[in-house]
């Protein structure tokens, strides 16, 4: 049986800014919304074929420190951001290791609170500025 080759997650890199946020997000994805279209269409994304919403989508560790995501998230609500995941961790994009690059708009302030004895998380869901790029080469 051949070794597995797919992403599993542990290697992910999320920077947001420049900043890198892998010790605050337990979860991330970015996604098209099937059942959501774009509200303007360009007669470029159509031509691509790709007209749904995209979304940057994430589970967060609850932290109040001045560098944590959370902070950042907070700080930054209703801002457009730049931002790069590298699934694989690698400094320099490839095309068998990819980056994706993309702007995404920080929809509000995170909430805070939690349950008794268990980890605060809070949940993003930032929409992107139209389709994330696929970066094969370095810049």
């Amino acid at each position: 049986m051949a070794p597995f080759k797919g992403t599993k997650g542990k290697d992910l890199s999320i920077l947001i800014e420049g900043t890198e946020y892998n010790t605050d997000l337990k979860g991330f994805r970015c996604e098209p919304d099937d059942g959501e279209d774009a509200a303007f269409v360009t007669f470029a994304r159509l031509k691509e074929g790709d007209t749904k919403t995209w979304f940057l989508r994430g589970v967060g560790f609850q932290d109040f420190q001045t560098t944590s995501f959370w902070t950042f998230a907070w700080e930054h609500a209703g801002e457009e951001v730049e931002f790069v995941a590298r699934p694989y961790g690698n400094l320099v994009p490839t095309e068998d290791q990819p980056h994706f690059k993309g702007t995404a708009t920080i929809a509000s302030k995170p909430g805070f609170g939690g349950d008794a004895d268990e980890e605060f998380e809070f949940e993003v869901e930032w929409e992107c500025d139209g389709v994330p790029e696929k970066i094969t080469t370095a810049a």
